[in-house]
């Protein structure tokens, strides 16, 4: 005769996983790309938001304040970034430099490892210029989202002021 158990576990409090916490779980890469997904899917919806509002600031009329305002902004994404472009004109001139010498590169191996840093130094300059205009944009798009809709408050409490009769 065969015996068989019967095993009794208390329900888990915690809610269920979703499947795809279950799959990012599963394996780094997943949990990687998700939080990608999801950080570009926040950027896509501040743009479409900004988007938005900027034709609802147009359709409720923009005065010379404003104008003024969007022109100060512009100018100073446009320093910033000039100061960015100074700052990598300089590394890659620092890196060119370095690149041209050979010195200490006496074997193969060595020549090997120099030629390697070099590369890792390339490598490192166009990451770090791609995270600062990333960083930009990322800026000044928090910064117009933030006063686009601070303009568009102040248009609408406007109109709606200028509609109740007096």
């Amino acid at each position: 005769m065969t015996s068989t158990s019967l095993t009794v576990t208390t329900p888990n409090k915690e809610a269920p996983a979703t499947p795809l916490e279950l799959v990012a779980k599963a394996h780094p890469a997943v949990a990687h790309a998700l939080k990608a997904a999801t950080l570009q899917t926040s950027w896509a919806a501040r743009s479409i938001s900004n988007a938005s509002a900027t034709a609802q600031i147009f359709a409720l009329g923009i005065d010379s304040e404003t104008w003024s305002e969007l022109l100060q902004m512009q100018q100073a994404a446009w320093r910033r970034l000039l100061t960015m472009q100074m700052n990598w004109t300089s590394d890659w001139k620092s890196w060119i430099q370095y690149s041209e010498q050979i010195k200490g590169a006496n074997t193969m191996s060595k020549l090997a490892e120099r030629e390697s840093n070099i590369g890792a130094q390339l490598t490192q300059l166009l990451s770090n210029q791609f995270t600062d205009l990333v960083g930009l944009q990322e800026n000044i798009d928090v910064d117009y989202s933030y006063w686009i809709n601070e303009k568009l408050n102040e248009k609408r409490k406007s109109h709606a002021e200028a509609a109740v009769p007096k």
